[in-house]
């Protein structure tokens, strides 16, 4: 296992489990406090695949494989629009 994949399997692990922390106590607090807890879960949740997307396309590009790449660029960048017109019109 690579440096970048073990990064990725140890921030997987940490940004699930701080998830669902967050969500837990969005869930029992209320008030802004929770809104806060409940958007940091999402936030957490929805970084995971723009992360491991962003990892296969740092490999295709080290590999040479340009279309393969850019292609993962461009769904990264599709994923990262996504979760900030969530975040905005949360």
């Amino acid at each position: 296992m690579n440096s970048l994949s073990s990064f990725v399997a140890k921030w997987t692990t940490t940004a699930v489990v701080l998830a669902a922390l967050s969500a837990f106590a969005g869930v029992i607090m209320r008030g802004d406090i929770s809104e806060m807890f409940n958007i940091t879960a999402l936030v957490l949740l929805s970084t995971l695949p723009v992360l491991r997307v962003g990892v296969l396309a740092v490999s295709w590009a080290r590999a040479g494989d340009c279309r393969y790449a850019a292609a993962a660029v461009m769904l990264v960048l599709l994923m990262a629009v996504g979760v900030f017109v969530v975040a905005v019109w949360r």
